[in-house]
Order: C-alpha cells, then sequence, then structure tokens
C-alpha cells in the first residue's frame, strides 16, 4: 500500500483534508443522470487509486461529463457520489460527496490484491 496522500481540495468555507490513498487498478463505471430524472448513461473508466476522500480514473478524454455524477466500481452495488475536481487528458479526478468507509477500502484493496495474484499466475 502506498503511504503517498491524497489531498482533496477543500469546498468553499472548509479546510483542506489530506488522506492516505492506495494504488488499485479496478474497472469502474461513470454513472451519468440525464434532466429530469431519466436513465444513466454508462461509461467505462478504470480506477487507478482511492482514498475515502476519492479517487483518480482513467477515462476517455473525448467524453464530456457534467460535474456530478456517480461512480460504481465493478464488484460493489454502491453508487458513489461524485464531483469531478481535476481532469486533465485521460486523468479524471473526483472528490466523492461523503467519505468512504474504510471497510469499504479494506474489501476493495482485498479485491484488487485476489484479482491481481491470479492474474499473475
Amino acid at each position: 500500500m502506498s503511504m503517498i496522500m491524497h489531498r482533496a481540495e477543500a469546498r468553499p468555507g472548509q479546510t483542506t483534508a489530506t488522506y492516505k490513498h492506495f494504488f488499485v487498478e479496478r474497472p469502474c463505471r461513470i454513472l451519468v443522470v440525464g434532466q429530469h430524472l431519466k436513465p444513466k448513461t454508462k461509461y467505462n473508466g478504470l480506477l487507478r487509486h482511492i482514498s475515502i476522500g476519492g479517487a483518480m480514473i482513467d477515462f476517455n478524454p473525448a467524453v464530456s461529463l457534467p460535474q456530478h455524477f456517480f461512480v460504481e466500481i465493478v464488484g460493489f452495488s454502491e453508487e458513489i457520489g461524485s464531483t469531478v475536481v481535476h481532469r486533465v487528458g485521460s486523468e479524471l479526478g473526483v472528490r466523492f460527496n461523503m467519505q468512504l468507509t474504510q471497510e469499504f477500502i479494506r474489501q476493495l484493496i482485498r479485491m484488487d490484491f485476489a484479482h491481481n495474484s491470479i492474474a499473475t499466475r
């Protein structure tokens, strides 16, 4: 696990928070809700690293996204409310609207480790 810290920019009126982040390589989906709550449009991405406060996702730079959407990590049923904080090329940085639990992060790391262990055999 990486000891590098993930730094999420603060919302107006709040202090900047720093969170420990972890490198993973896990498929994910970006879920965009249409106007008037129309069905979601789904786009594929690759989760590169994550913290309890946000994540960095490899995502198609040609696809435009709204400021707010949901992230769904393959293997989990949760749809995580997210906001774009950084986008350069295929690098998409998001802040989660609510912090993830440490248990969720532990499960994700275990799943990623198990998947990578099987893939390298």
